[in-house]
């Protein structure tokens, strides 16, 4: 204790001087919208950064299942070309670009979650880009920078997203509640529509985000409340948000035009 005492005497004045000092910086920061912008941004930079690595270092202790799962990956891959490989002249086939890209963060815990990824700006990345994994959707770019993104998730309150039943074709809106993480609901499917249980639910492709046809999950169970015109209806997701490793940032190369098309019509 005498020991702590001396050097706390001792070095008075470098320590006073590095108290003042942090002071004052907290408060640059905390009262400038600029420096605190900046400051931010460092920040949310480095953390980024410390994840990647810390993903880099696990994925290593990985490689055995990270490598299975690639072998799947490219059998699906070789049996849905195999089924395809004959493409009709009319329908294009370079609408949407994919790109690959590692989850460094994530969470399904809060009401509104997100994840972030290692490619950003530097990487043709851009807001309102669609992610999805090998099973199923993920969610929406919605933050970039220069080498990361973040992504709205599927399991996020504020995210919406269009899709259909596959057997019907019949389209709603499909959301979290923000209870089970492996359980969404579809709502806006009439009553008039012959679902059933296990039925498969997609992407619907009535908007710029996501192609078609994408796999999202099956029909857990419905019900019509009385009086009525619509089905509850509750969806288990095929992928377990909480484990994805890789995923693919989809990217429409007609967006931009498809909107400007649109806002026309406003």
């Amino acid at each position: 204790m005498r020991k702590i005492i001396d050097f706390l005497i001792k070095n008075i004045h470098s320590l006073t001087f590095a108290f003042l000092l942090l002071l004052s910086i907290t408060q640059i920061i905390d009262k400038n919208y600029y420096h605190s912008s900046k400051f931010n941004f460092f920040s949310n930079s480095l953390v980024n950064i410390i994840n990647e690595e810390k993903q880099n270092l696990v994925e290593y202790f990985e490689l055995k299942e990270i490598n299975e799962n690639l072998i799947n990956e490219n059998n699906f891959l070789r049996n849905n070309y195999s089924k395809t490989n004959k493409i009709d002249s009319l329908i294009s086939t370079d609408n949407y670009l994919f790109s690959s890209a590692k989850v460094i963060s994530n969470s399904i815990k809060f009401s509104k979650n997100f994840i972030t990824i290692n490619k950003g700006a530097s990487d043709n990345i851009e807001i309102d880009n669609g992610v999805i994994s090998n099973n199923g959707v993920i969610g929406i770019i919605n933050n970039t920078s220069e080498k990361f993104s973040t992504i709205i998730s599927i399991l996020n309150t504020d995210l919406i997203i269009n899709a259909k039943v596959k057997r019907t074709n019949h389209f709603g809106s499909l959301s979290w509640d923000a209870n089970d993480p492996g359980i969404l609901n579809l709502y806006d499917i009439p009553k008039s529509a012959d679902i059933k249980k296990n039925d498969t639910i997609q992407t619907g492709g009535m908007s710029s985000i996501f192609p078609e046809n994408i796999p999202i999950g099956i029909i857990q169970s419905f019900n019509l409340p009385t009086g009525s015109n619509y089905f509850n209806i509750t969806i288990k997701l095929f992928e377990d948000i909480g484990s994805i490793k890789n995923v693919y940032v989809v990217k429409n190369n007609f967006k931009d035009e498809i909107k400007k098309l649109e806002s026309n019509n406003e």
